[in-house]
């Protein structure tokens, strides 16, 4: 019970900046985790995590903010926590986190079109495995997604989640990119991606 007690403490102040992502997410189907049509929008402004990380990020790294993917629903579940969103809501979290950190084997942040600021997470296919099976297993949910202490963006799936890559819109550019550099342990400065 301390479990729940401690995770709803943790997302409670993070309320308004999921309501905002659930917002988006359904006003936009067919922007729903792991849709590969956002993966071909994305542009890459952060290098991938990894095990073949230089020397020289070895430390930064290590100062990575953890993260989590849980799932998460607007109706009660049985052993959830409850979590209040502003101004109006209520999400419903699992405890048990489906991805962590050690499951990413890459991390970019871009935009789409309308300029709205993508996550894009590669998971290991041991994570995509388990992912799959989960949203076989609850279908319909929501995915949240917990940066350090966090929820940056918790959308529907509508079907099985089969792709190995997970897209969140998380607001802004400048979202996607303080979440990109939090998850690979760099320091806040300002990028250039392009080549």
């Amino acid at each position: 019970m301390m479990t729940l007690r401690a995770l709803a403490r943790m997302l409670a102040p993070v309320g308004l900046v999921a309501l905002a992502a659930c917002q988006t997410v359904q006003e936009k189907p067919s922007d729903t985790a792991g849709a590969s049509s956002a993966a071909t929008q994305t542009t890459p402004s952060t290098p991938a995590t990894g095990a073949q990380q230089p020397q020289s990020q070895a430390g930064a790294q290590q100062q990575a903010a953890p993260v989590q993917i849980f799932l998460a629903d607007t109706q009660e579940q049985a052993g959830w926590a409850r979590v209040d969103v502003q101004p109006n809501g209520v999400l419903y979290v699992n405890p048990r986190a489906v991805v962590v950190r050690q499951d990413l084997v890459g991390v970019q942040a871009g935009t789409n079109d309308s300029k709205e600021g993508l996550l894009a997470l590669d998971l290991t296919p041991e994570a995509a495995q388990r992912l799959l099976q989960v949203t076989t297993q609850f279908p319909k949910k929501r995915l949240a997604l917990v940066v350090g202490d966090t929820m940056l963006a918790a959308p529907a799936y509508g079907s099985p989640v089969k792709d190995g890559r997970l897209i969140f819109m998380v607001g802004t550019e400048a979202n996607a990119l303080a979440a990109a550099r939090a998850i690979a342990g760099q320091e806040a400065t300002q990028t250039n991606g392009k080549k």
